[in-house]
Parts: structure tokens; sequence; C-alpha cells
């Protein structure tokens, strides 16, 4: 039997994330106008971290039903990262999915009480580390679509479909900590699902970087 979640547990899912896709590399709107006056369009939807019966994508036979269709295993999505999380549960984990949702919310929160950082604030992290924010600024105007980026050391093996920019340990002292430093002031996003550290660019972010040349 499918477990299901109740219309209540799908609009308090969606609201906790302000009708935004939880996916940190999507964060689409969910909602917006119809071209009947009266309707609104809605490309949302409560898309189930572990399955909602038997044979489905992270099944938890362990599980109890009322936690099945309880909003502790609900995310927020819109619909093409639903099918895209259903299609790969091999890389798209519980745990990382988890985080995603922790990502969003802790996102919304953030411009629900309009904690947003000054721009002197960044400059003063810029200052630090200019050479890292030069080499980021350099890659994007290489590839203005780039968004995710991992660390790695040069001598190590690291395949990927391309697309995803490298930072490498040996040119940047400290690496992890300017990393850190960023994340903090939610210019990107930890999107790490393996033994590689790997994020993602906030869409602000990118718009820093691309005034920096």
């Amino acid at each position: 039997m499918r477990e299901d979640f109740t219309k209540a547990v799908k609009d308090t899912l969606s609201q906790r994330v302000g009708l935004l896709c939880s996916n940190p590399e999507c964060m689409r709107l969910t909602i917006g106008p119809n071209s009947a006056e009266t309707k609104s369009t809605n490309i949302g939807v409560a898309a189930h971290i572990t399955a909602a019966s038997p044979g489905g994508p992270r099944f938890d036979k362990n599980m109890e039903s009322i936690e099945r269709c309880s909003i502790s295993n609900g995310i927020w999505l819109c619909q093409s990262c639903a099918k895209l999380i259903d299609s790969d549960e091999s890389k798209y984990t519980v745990n990382l999915l988890v985080k995603w949702k922790n990502l969003a919310e802790s996102h919304a929160e953030s411009q629900l009480n309009e904690r947003q950082i000054p721009q002197d604030k960044y400059k003063k992290i810029f200052d630090q580390i200019p050479d890292l924010i030069n080499e980021m600024a350099d890659d994007l105007v290489k590839d203005p679509l780039a968004r995710e980026f991992v660390l790695l050391g040069k001598n190590w093996g690291y395949n990927d479909k391309g697309g995803v920019l490298r930072y490498y340990y040996e040119d940047h002292e400290n690496l992890e900590k300017k990393i850190r430093a960023l994340e903090n002031i939610k210019l990107i996003n930890d999107i790490t699902f393996n033994n590689t550290k790997r994020y993602v660019f906030t869409e602000e972010f990118v718009d820093i970087l691309s005034k920096l040349k």
C-alpha cells in the first residue's frame, strides 16, 4: 500500500522552503501565475525521501507507516528534480536528500528573517582570499554556466562528465577553511555526496564574480 502525504503535509513542505525547489543546484520557483486569472500554476512535488511503497527508490522496510507519510520523510522539489532523484537512487541517497532539505529550509529561514550579509562583509573575506576569488572569477569567464566545483589534490584520480570546476589544495593554502568562509556567508552550498568535497556557487556569488572581470 502506498503511503501518500496529506494535503496539509504537502502545503507545509512547500511553505517551509518558500516554494523553491530544494535541490541546491536548481532552487527554481515552483508556483506562479496561470493564464487564467483565477488560477495559479504549481510545478512543485512533495517527494518521498524513502519510497511510499515497497520497490520504490530508497524504500525503508523498517520505517513505520505513519513515519513514511510524515513531513520528516518529505522534500519539496520541482517536477524535474523529483524525477531525477528517483531515476538514480544510488547517487541521490537518503543522506543527500536530507542535506538538501535542511539547506533549503535554512535558506528560507535566512530570507524570512532578512539576515542578509552586508557587501562590506563580502569584501573583508574576499580580501583574505584574493587568489581563490580571482581563479573562480576567471573560471566563470571561461565557462559562464559552470556552477559546481570540487576540491582535489593534483595527483588524485577524479572522473566526471565535464563542466565541474576544480580547485587544488596545492594551489591554495588552507583551501577548506577558505571554502568554509564562503559557505558561512551563503555564497556557496555544500553538495558533497561521496568522498570528494563538492560545492555549488549560488547565483548571487556568480553575479558578484562576474562583476570582478
